[in-house]
C-alpha cells in the first residue's frame, strides 16, 4: 500500500510537469501565427488546467493511501480500546494532587522546624566556642600562675627559713657575723624573687639573670648546700657535694643553674619522704660540664622517664596540697632552662638506689651545640 502511494505521488508530480512543459514550449514557439493562433492558445490553457486537475486528484489519492488511511486505521483501533470513566479518573487525579499538596505543606513545616533547630544549634555552638576560648584563656592564665608559684616557691621558702634563723640568732644574742650572713641570704633570696618576677613579666626581653653568666658550677652547688639547712623541706636531708676539679666554669647563668638544682633537690627530698641522703657530683667530659643529682628514693620507672618532663605531669605528692599530686612543672621548666643554654637534662638510675638527674652544660668559653 505504501509503495502504491509513493508511485501515485511520483506520477502526480512528474507527468503533469512534463505535459505542462511541452505545452508551454508549443505555446511559445515562434512558428505559431495566423488565424488559428488564438484557438491554439486557448486549447493549450485548457489542457494545462486539465493536467493540473488530474495532478490534484492524483495527489489526493496518494495522501489518502499514504497519510489519511493509516490515521483512520489508528483511530478505528483506538475506538475499540476501553476508555476509563472520566469522573473517576479526574477524582483520583484530584485526590493524588491533594495528597501531594498536603505532603508538601507538612514537609515545609518540618523543614522550617529543622531550620529553626539549626539556627538554635548554631547559636549554641557560637556560645560554646566563646566558652572554650574563655576556658583556654583561663587555662593559660592558670598555667602561668602555677609556673610563677612554682618558680617563686623555692626562693620564698629560703627567705622564710633565713628569717626564722635570724630571729633565733637575735633571741640568742648571736655574733654579728652570723646575723649578717642571714641578712645577706635574705637579700639574695629577695633579689632572686625580683629577677624571677621581672623575667615572667617581660618574657620577650633578654634574660635579666644573664648578668651572672658564665658561672662556676661548684660554687653554685656549695651555695645551695649551705642554703639547704634553712629550707623546711630539706631539714632532715643530708646533702653532700663533691667535684673532680677545683672549679667547673659553665656557659650558663648562676641564678638559673641554682634554680634548676634547687628544683631537683626538692623533688628528690619529696621522693625520699624528706629524709635520707642526697649527693651532687660534678665532673667535666670534654666540652661539657656534668652535674649529677643522686637520691636514695624509689627511682623513676622506665615507662615514665620521658613523661616526667612533660608540663603538668607529676607522680609526686604536692608539698602544699596534702593528698594531691604536684603541679608537674619543675622538671619541664628545668629542662627548658638548660636547653636555652644548649644543655640538657636526663634521668637514669642512681648508685644510691634512687634516681639520677644529669645536667649537661657547655663549658664556658666554648661554642657548643645542644647536648645529645
Amino acid at each position: 500500500m505504501q509503495n502504491r502511494a509513493r508511485w501515485l505521488l511520483l506520477a502526480a508530480v512528474l507527468v503533469p510537469g512534463l505535459v505542462v512543459g511541452a505545452m508551454a514550449t508549443a505555446l511559445m514557439s515562434p512558428n505559431d501565427a495566423g488565424p488559428n493562433a488564438w484557438a491554439t492558445e486557448t486549447t493549450l490553457w485548457l489542457g494545462i488546467a486539465a493536467v493540473l486537475a488530474v495532478t490534484f486528484g492524483l495527489g489526493l489519492a496518494a495522501m489518502r493511501l499514504w497519510l489519511i488511511g493509516p490515521v483512520e486505521r489508528i483511530a478505528r483501533h483506538m475506538e475499540d480500546l476501553p476508555l476509563p470513566d472520566a469522573p473517576d479518573a479526574l477524582a483520583r487525579i484530584a485526590a493524588a494532587l491533594d495528597w501531594y499538596r498536603r505532603q508538601n505543606a507538612r514537609d515545609r513545616v518540618l523543614l522550617a522546624g529543622q531550620l529553626d533547630a539549626v539556627e538554635a544549634l548554631r547559636g549554641e555552638a557560637a556560645g560554646a566556642r566563646e566558652q572554650l576560648h574563655e576556658a583556654d584563656r583561663l587555662a593559660l592564665v592558670g598555667r602561668v600562675a602555677m609556673g610563677v608559684s612554682h618558680e617563686l616557691g623555692g626562693p620564698l621558702a629560703l627567705l622564710t627559713g633565713w628569717l626564722e634563723r635570724l630571729r633565733t640568732l637575735e633571741a640568742a644574742d648571736a655574733p654579728a657575723d652570723a646575723r649578717m650572713r642571714c641578712i645577706d641570704e635574705i637579700e639574695r633570696s629577695a633579689q632572686q624573687i625580683e629577677r624571677l618576677l621581672t623575667e615572667l613579666a617581660r618574657p620577650g626581653l633578654q634574660r635579666t639573670r644573664d648578668a651572672d653568666r658564665p658561672c662556676d658550677l661548684l660554687a653554685v652547688a656549695l651555695r645551695l648546700q649551705g642554703q639547704a639547712e634553712q629550707h623546711p623541706r630539706l631539714k632532715h636531708v643530708r646533702l653532700t657535694v663533691d667535684a673532680t676539679d677545683a672549679t667547673h666554669p659553665a656557659d650558663a647563668s648562676a641564678s638559673h643553674v641554682e634554680q634548676v638544682l634547687l628544683n631537683l633537690v626538692l623533688n628528690a627530698a619529696d621522693a625520699m619522704k624528706r629524709q635520707g641522703d642526697l649527693a651532687i657530683h660534678l665532673q667535666r667530659d670534654g666540652k661539657w660540664q656534668i652535674v649529677d643529682v643522686d637520691d636514695a628514693g624509689p627511682g623513676v620507672p622506665l615507662a615514665l622517664r620521658d613523661r616526667i618532663f612533660e608540663p603538668l605531669f607529676s607522680t609526686q605528692p604536692s608539698a602544699d596540697r596534702p593528698g594531691q599530686s604536684g603541679w608537674g612543672l619543675g622538671l619541664a621548666i628545668s629542662r627548658r632552662t638548660l636547653a636555652s643554654y644548649g644543655g640538657s637534662l636526663t634521668v637514669a638510675d642512681s648508685p644510691l638506689g634512687g634516681a639520677r638527674f644529669r645536667l649537661q652544660i657547655p663549658v664556658a668559653g666554648r661554642q657548643s651545640a645542644p647536648a645529645p
